[in-house]
């Protein structure tokens, strides 16, 4: 739970809200035990490294670090399922391509007992944004929020103006800290969780601001730094720890085999697949690539890469991603039909081709050698050291299909799909190109309503999941240790919901 309990009530999808608006040093010092929150039994994270900064401003990005501001600040807007949801803000409206508006939601207090309002706010983000934000410098935070050329208030709202048009601003709002300033110009916190101390390179220790209804809920998280990966799951094993981050390889059966402990796992943002170069046959027709997808026994492909710890998808967005249609369907595992297709397009005793695979992924290329070897088209693995080495000739045009994997941690759809499959996107090594589908992202990107947004992206990979222009594959799961007391689910993209943990007994 974010914030008080009298705030339980901003957590409902924005959806209505939409359509009506469209139309270090923060506290370091040992804090006192908070009033009305009786000394609990305390929730230990093993984690592999100390945080950067309690600041927002002061750093760009850091997972570890992220976590735990996410439970010392609110953020802007929070994620259900495919769907923006309010949190400190109530809805957030595009009003032209340049501009953005900021409803801020009501009652929402700092540490420090101050409502949030749009002035306190644009004082806050200028701190972030402009050129003279921290004692006359940029501030680090700068970087992720490039696109902001100033923050001011207008009619009750917050108004943002960008550079350039930003249609993922409101996914970067997902993971953006609100918070207050105080008379020295640092941020207050407006979380559930304050700090209580910070020993620099050993332990975080943080304290629930009030008493929460739920007597099961965590009161006080203590994140211990254990370098060792190794060292940090024996910890969960032991049951000296109850959340353990970042495991070795093997971690989930070890889990699932002890009493104490079990594995937790999440898809990850990050989509494994098979790119091609469309500049000439045979990946530039259509039916070979809906082919090939029908050759890959999908079951068969994790069952024997990462035992059952991932996920197929059928397109390139992870399941954590804003807009995932879950509803998009997997190709499915049909060879009689992947033979008809390369048949009709001009292929019916199938065709041989080189593919390129980082060392890291020569066993998930030896399995598609002999998926495909089954429908007549005859692979040769190319084994390279590093994917630096193989990008550096992929971009020089030397190679035709490779494994590759693409990450998008702001998790917005077109952090995903644009770069890899708009004809002008950076990272379109295979230099696909449909001009249905660049009007489509183009056109979705210049809906104002966030969330309608995420719908049109709906179409988008019903079109992509048609067009085959890779061979879909895989998300990896993140997997954590955690106790078998405690009743925990981690959110997307490397954060915990630790503020929503619950002890069984």
């Amino acid at each position: 739970m974010k914030g008080a309990a009298t705030t339980l009530g901003m957590r409902a999808r924005l959806v209505a809200c939409w359509a009506l608006m469209l139309g270090g040093g923060l506290l370091l010092a040992a804090l006192p035990a908070t009033a009305g929150v009786p000394a609990a039994r305390t929730l230990v994270v093993a984690v592999p490294e100390d945080i950067i900064t309690l600041d927002p401003a002061r750093y760009s990005g850091h997972t570890l670090t992220e976590t735990v501001q996410r439970l010392i600040y609110r953020t802007f807007l929070d994620k259900d399922g495919a769907f923006l949801t309010a949190d400190a803000a109530a809805s957030v409206r595009a009003r032209d391509p340049l501009t953005w508006e900021i409803a801020l939601s009501e009652g929402v207090v700092t540490h420090a007992g101050q409502t949030l309002t749009p002035a306190i706010v644009q004082q806050y983000l200028n701190r972030l944004t402009s050129p003279t934000g921290i004692a006359g410098y940029p501030s680090p935070a700068r970087e992720r929020l490039a696109p902001i050329e100033s923050v001011s208030v207008s009619g009750g709202l917050v108004v943002v103006r960008l550079r350039e048009p930003w249609a993922g601003f409101p996914a970067r709002l997902l993971a953006e800290p609100a918070a207050a300033l105080d008379r020295q110009g640092q941020p207050v916190g407006t979380g559930p969780f304050r700090l209580e101390r910070w020993d620099r390179g050993n332990r975080v220790i943080l304290q629930r601001v009030a008493q929460p209804e739920d007597p099961r809920a965590v009161t006080r998280i203590q994140f211990e730094v254990i370098p060792s990966a190794e060292e940090r799951l024996r910890r969960v094993l032991s049951g000296e720890v109850h959340v353990a981050l970042n495991l070795p390889p093997g971690a989930f059966w070890r889990l699932r085999a002890s009493s104490r402990a079990k594995p937790v796992v999440v898809p990850r943002s990050r989509v494994h697949f098979m790119e091609f170069d469309h500049g000439g046959p045979p990946f530039n027709d259509q039916r070979v690539r809906v082919a090939l997808n029908l050759a890959v026994d999908t079951e068969r492909l994790l069952r024997e890469v990462a035992q059952f710890e991932t996920e197929a998808v059928a397109t390139m967005l992870s399941p954590v991603t804003l807009g995932y249609d879950p509803d998009v369907a997997l190709y499915g595992y049909d060879p009689i039909r992947a033979r008809e297709l390369l048949a009709e397009a001009g292929y019916p005793n199938g065709f041989a081709f080189e593919l390129d695979v980082p060392r890291s992924k020569e066993r998930v290329g030896r399995l598609y050698r002999e998926m495909f070897k089954e429908v007549g088209v005859d692979v040769t693995l190319r084994v390279w050291d590093t994917w630096q080495e193989l990008r550096e000739q992929i971009l020089l045009g030397r190679r035709h299909a490779w494994l590759a994997e693409w990450g998008n941690s702001s998790l917005d759809p077109a952090g995903s799909i644009r770069p890899k499959l708009h004809s002008q996107g950076e990272a379109n090594y295979g230099g696909y190109a449909n001009p249905t589908l660049d009007a489509l992202l183009d056109e979705a990107d210049r809906i104002p309503d966030p969330n309608e947004r995420l719908e049109r992206y709906g179409l988008i990979q019903q079109f992509i999941r048609q067009e085959a222009p890779v061979v879909f594959g895989y998300v990896e799961y993140e997997v954590y240790g955690a106790s078998r007391s405690l009743d925990w689910t981690p959110g997307p993209n490397g954060w915990l919901n630790l503020e929503d943990a619950r002890w069984l007994e």
